[in-house]
């Protein structure tokens, strides 16, 4: 067994990084043994042992460990590649071709052996192995799962993860055979079965039928194009258009060629790093493109339409050039500098006969041969126009190309991506758009798979590490393999330092780090920013696949080095500017104490700014590390509860966003009662009241607020009183009991009135109070007195944009609806979801939006206007509900009772009740009505 303890690193760890892992073993090999003699069983385990080293190479795996009659295989271990998913499924199809064709002698009566496969991919870390473990011993979630995955598959069967395969799925025909459970993923993992192949020319052919995002944001990039075409109708042109992966190069290029065929020809043409690359390949595909040939077509067919474009053609081609044209076409000739040169003359024949397009995608993959081909046709100087698409290149080698016109494609503009991501999530949440838009970048790839993601998950964001993006992780893995040593480690530094960095921090840690960091932007790994010396990476994406990879020790040293050094170089007065970097630093090196301190001080710059998500995200963690301290004494448990308070605040607008809030809030209230101090059990049982109400929960919330005014009221603590009782007058009004809610809620406002002023404070606690009294006596029919409280909570609250201004317009939203005027509803409803949207608030903006369609629904009611309540309705019950929801179901009901979707309305009915239920009443007596009226219809006699 090795000593880890005392072998060098670099043996004791190979690697740590992204791979695809396939188990394959033979079903039922003990009851095939039973039918044939030991020595021949053995002999057949020794084929199987053979071909499965043969074939695992071919398609560029490594054999972790062989053991009796199954394989673990890796793939992206010793060299990373973009399509490690791919040739893992096709070696796994080849495996089980080959092992079903084994026998033993002749006319044995032994079955025909069987396996089964499970393909997974993920973070791993491998060692080198021993006698016991094979040659890597792989550590991680990903060979479990992919053993699990294979636990399920049927003999015969090849079973992978679809997020090991990503857009590569559409090179086979699959079923979506089940959702796996994963403990420690949230999402199940869905399991795809590999029917068998499927044949595509390329690859953004492969990925249409996943759904691609639409030909935005390329005007510029598609004029250059059309410049290009012009020119070449009288002189030969070329250009080459550069890009990262995903980044559009081949649909700008298709786009073009729509409008091209009107009045020439397209000859497609590509280059592969995969097992079925060939040399010439572009020009194999061109003439067999400009003949007729097919590959789904039999060979006499290929050979008569190969045979008759020759034909068209005899007038510019010699009977040796046609002959050796044919030949090669079928497969037949050998390939050679006469045979390029046969190829050559028969795609000038066609150029003299009508303006010829040729694109040749991929560039960077292509062979010697394919460069002197190139070279060779653009000097007989024909006139046609030759389109590359490559990724990034060193500038010696776009310097080989010669003359040509580059086009460089960027990242899609926000406005031309978020069209994308509209497109393929229609109805998304707008915040989980964003998410999406911050995360892929404006790489279409990126937002195609991300969105992908996004709809198999429901309606929340897929983390990283979690479903769906396995494959994405593999892509920026095979992109990090190809740079040099240095180039690596610059990018892992500044992966640590975060996803905006500064050169100079980068210099202080990585030699040569300047010139380093130019080389990777030229490459497309990191962008400058608009901040002089800050630059960041093109998407989030590849800063955390890049992240995961460095090795956990040194990433440590590296934060703590970073926080370290940040911390001595600022002046004490400065620290306010840097306490998020500090936080982030000290949280990931493992030193939990300072960690805590500039997470609190980190929450508290962002409550003060009122970006409450950013807060919200600080304060947990350090409430996080505060418990890393534990054991821990009176004092830091009420530093606990005090922090958690904070947290409270954050949650006051957006309730969506405390999935574990209550957790924590709960935690906050048991430790409260461990010091026995009673103002802090006041505060922690007035915060775990006011989420219950956020969340839509009065029952629990009433409870909660009743238990923190006792307390508050025992310790003397008058200001606190009087937010508990307006939270326990708004969760009682919630419920529905207004003739307890009232009262409360007019004291809680007389007590607040004379503590702050307009705009701040207890104004703005106050104006919301003054918003739910207002509600209320809308409820209550008591219309007047309703809007003359909405009105002087606006004054009140002044001129701030403010997540309290759109929930006063919802609140006016609702009394509206209830008084029947429509169109104003409407408006008072957008209004307050557009405040929201400014201020980040995911609730408020999905309530606004909600109600507003309410008006909408009622002065047109449509499947446009129904769809327009139950997207953003969906958004709401998607993260756990909230607050008055039931108002909401009430109007769905009454939407889908008009429009006589019978099935739909049963199910929205069954929402409202659960809602009624919940102690939420709003809405109900709406839905009730709804339905009265559509079950009399419907026994009404015709």
């Amino acid at each position: 067994m090795l000593d880890f303890a005392s072998s060098p690193p670099e043996r004791r760890l190979a690697r740590r990084g992204y791979v695809t892992v396939l188990f394959t073993d033979v079903v039922g090999s003990s009851e095939y043994a039973q039918f044939i003699e030991p020595e021949d069983y053995a002999s057949v385990l020794e084929k199987f042992r053979s071909f499965v080293g043969t074939v695992v190479q071919r398609h560029g795996g490594v054999i972790a460990r062989m053991q009796g009659d199954g394989a673990l295989v890796l793939f992206g271990h010793l060299e990373s590649r973009e399509d490690d998913g791919r040739r893992a499924t096709e070696a796994a199809l080849e495996l089980h071709a080959t092992t079903s064709a084994l026998r033993v002698g002749n006319g044995s009566v032994a079955p025909r052996l069987k396996l089964h496969s499970g393909i997974h991919a993920g973070l791993v870390l491998v060692l080198e192995g021993d006698i016991e473990r094979g040659r890597f011993d792989v550590v991680g979630e990903v060979p479990n799962t992919a053993a699990r995955v294979v636990g399920l598959a049927a003999p015969g069967e090849v079973l992978v993860s679809a997020e090991t395969l990503g857009p590569h799925a559409s090179f086979f025909t699959t079923t979506l055979m089940r959702q796996l459970p994963i403990r420690g993923r949230a999402e199940p993992l869905d399991v795809l079965r590999i029917e068998g192949r499927r044949s595509f020319s390329r690859r953004i052919d492969a990925a249409e039928g996943r759904g691609t995002a639409g030909f935005v944001g390329r005007a510029a990039e598609f004029e250059a194009l059309m410049q290009a075409a012009a020119r070449a109708r009288s002189a030969p042109a070329t250009v080459l258009v550069v890009g990262e992966p995903g980044i559009g190069k081949t649909r700008l290029i298709g786009e073009f060629e729509r409008g091209f065929r009107s009045g020439g020809r397209v000859l497609h043409g590509f280059c592969e790093s995969y097992l079925s690359a060939a040399p010439l390949q572009p020009f194999l595909h061109w003439g067999r493109a400009a003949l007729g040939w097919r590959a789904d077509a039999s060979a006499q067919t290929n050979d008569a339409a190969v045979t008759a474009s020759l034909v068209t053609l005899a007038s510019q081609l010699d009977d040796g050039t046609r002959a050796a044209v044919r030949d090669l076409v079928m497969g037949r000739g050998s390939l050679g500098s006469k045979a390029m040169s046969a190829l050559i003359d028969l795609l000038l024949a066609l150029a003299a006969q009508v303006p010829l397009l040729l694109v040749l995608d991929d560039w960077q993959w292509a062979d010697d041969g394919t460069r002197m081909g190139l070279a060779e046709l653009r000097a007989r100087r024909v006139p046609l126009l030759l389109v590359l698409a490559s990724r990034p290149l060193e500038p010696a080698h776009e310097q080989e190309i010669g003359e040509a016109d580059i086009v460089r494609l960027q990242p899609l503009s926000t406005a031309a991506a978020q069209s994308a991501i509209e497109a393929l999530l229609p109805g998304a949440e707008p915040f989980l758009a964003g998410e999406v838009l911050q995360q892929s970048g404006g790489t279409p790839l990126l937002i195609e798979e991300l969105c992908l993601a996004v709809a198999r998950a429901g309606s929340s964001f897929p983390g990283h590490g979690q479903v769906g993006l396995a494959w994405l992780d593999g892509l920026v893995a095979s992109r990090l393999a190809l740079l040099e040593p240095h180039q690596a480690a610059c990018l892992e530094t500044a992966a640590v330092i975060g996803h905006v960095f500064s050169a100079a921090q980068v210099a202080a840690l990585v030699d040569d780090a300047v010139a380093t960091l130019e080389s990777l932007r030229r490459l497309d790994f990191i962008a400058t920013t608009a901040e002089p010396g800050m630059l960041s990476f093109r998407h989030a994406l590849t800063r955390d696949a890049v992240y995961t990879t460095v090795n956990a020790a040194r990433r440590r040293e590296l934060h703590r080095q970073v926080a370290e050094s940040l911390e001595a170089a600022i002046a004490k007065g400065d620290e306010v500017d840097h306490v998020e970097a500090l936080a982030y630093h000290f949280e990931a090196s493992g030193q939990a104490a300072k960690a805590a301190r500039y997470s609190e001080a980190a929450g508290n710059k962002a409550l003060a700014a009122m970006a409450l998500d950013r807060a919200r995200a600080h304060y947990v963690t350090a409430l996080g590390a505060l418990d890393a301290l534990a054991p821990f004494g009176r004092d830091v448990q009420l530093r606990w509860c005090a922090i958690a308070e904070k947290l409270g605040q954050t949650c006051v607008f957006d309730p969506l966003d405390v999935s574990h809030g209550l957790r924590l809030f709960a935690r906050a209230a048991d430790l409260a009662r461990a010091t026995a101090d009673l103002n802090a059990v006041a505060r922690a049982q007035y915060w775990l009241g006011y989420v219950n109400y956020g969340k839509g929960r009065p029952r629990a919330a009433v409870r909660h607020c009743e238990a923190a005014l006792d307390a508050a009221q025992v310790s003397d603590d008058a200001r606190l009183a009087a937010q508990v009782q307006a939270t326990l007058g708004q969760s009682l009004a919630s419920a529905g009991a207004y003739d307890r809610a009232l009262p409360l809620l007019l004291q809680a406002v007389d007590a607040k009135r004379q503590q702050g002023r307009r705009g701040r404070g207890h104004a703005i606690g106050s104006a919301y109070t003054l918003g739910r009294i207002g509600y209320t006596l809308g409820d209550l029919g008591r219309f007047e007195e309703a809007h003359e409280r909405l009105d002087e909570a606006l004054v009140l609250l002044g001129d701030s944009v403010h997540s309290v201004g759109a929930s006063l317009r919802e609140l006016r939203c609702a009394v509206l609806l209830w008084q029947g005027r429509w169109a104003e509803a409407q408006h008072s409803g957008l209004e307050g979801a557009e405040i929201a949207l400014r201020c980040r608030s995911r609730y408020l903006t999905a309530m606004g939006r909600a109600l507003g369609a309410c008006g909408g629904l009622a002065l047109d009611c449509t499947a446009d206007t129904l769809r327009a309540l139950r997207e953003p309705t969906h958004w709401i019950e998607a993260s756990g509900g909230a607050v008055s929801t039931s108002l909401n179901y009430g109007w769905l009901v009454e939407g889908c009772a008009t429009l006589g979707l019978e099935a739909e309305l049963r199910q929205q009915a069954a929402r409202l009740f659960a809602r009624a239920r919940a102690g939420d009443r709003h809405g109900l007596a709406m839905g009730r009505r709804a339905l009265a009226l559509w079950l009399a219809r419907r026994s009404a006699p015709p």
